[in-house]
C-alpha cells in the first residue's frame, strides 16, 4: 500500500498552480511595461489604455492570489525586465505600435492559458476564474485591437 501512495504523489501535478504560475508571470509583466508607458510621451488613448489594463490586471491578480492562498497554491513573483528593456530600445517613433503588440500578444497568451485553465481543472472556482477573467481580457483586447488602427 505504502509503494501505491508514493507512485501517485509521483504523478501528481497541479496543472492549475502551473497555469496560474504562467498567468502571473504575463500579468505581471504587463502591469510593469504599462506603468513604464504611462511615464512616456505618448497618446492619450494609450496612456488611458495603460491605466485601465493596470486596474484590471491588478483587479485580476487579487482575486487569482484570494483563491490560491484558498486553496494553498503558491505563484511565484517573476522578473519581468526583459519587456521593458525592449520598450527602452524602441524608437520614440514605434514606442506606441511596439508597446501595443507587445500588450496584444501578452493579452492573447493570458486569454489562452485560461482557456487551457478551464479545459483542464475540475475545480469550479478556477473554471469561474477562467471564464470570468477570459471575458474581461477579450474586451481589453479589443480595446488594443481599436487603438492600433485608430494608430495605423
Amino acid at each position: 500500500m505504502l509503494t501505491k501512495t508514493s507512485n501517485n504523489t509521483n504523478n501528481y501535478k497541479n496543472v492549475e498552480a502551473e497555469l496560474l504560475a504562467k498567468f502571473n508571470e504575463k500579468n505581471l509583466n504587463l502591469i510593469t511595461i504599462s506603468n513604464h508607458v504611462k511615464e512616456k510621451e505618448v497618446p492619450f488613448r494609450v496612456k488611458c489604455l495603460a491605466t485601465e489594463l493596470i486596474k484590471e490586471q491588478s483587479k485580476i491578480n487579487k482575486v487569482i492570489s484570494k483563491i490560491t492562498s484558498e486553496k494553498l497554491i503558491i505563484v511565484p513573483n517573476l522578473n519581468v525586465e526583459q519587456s521593458i528593456n525592449r520598450l527602452e530600445r524602441t524608437k520614440k517613433d514605434n514606442f506606441n505600435s511596439v508597446y501595443l503588440e507587445t500588450v496584444s500578444k501578452i493579452l492573447s497568451n493570458q486569454i489562452q492559458d485560461l482557456t487551457e485553465l478551464s479545459k483542464t481543472t475540475n475545480d469550479i472556482d478556477f473554471k469561474i476564474l477562467a471564464l470570468q477573467t477570459i471575458v474581461k481580457l477579450n474586451t481589453s483586447l479589443d480595446k488594443v485591437n481599436q487603438i492600433k488602427i485608430a494608430e495605423t
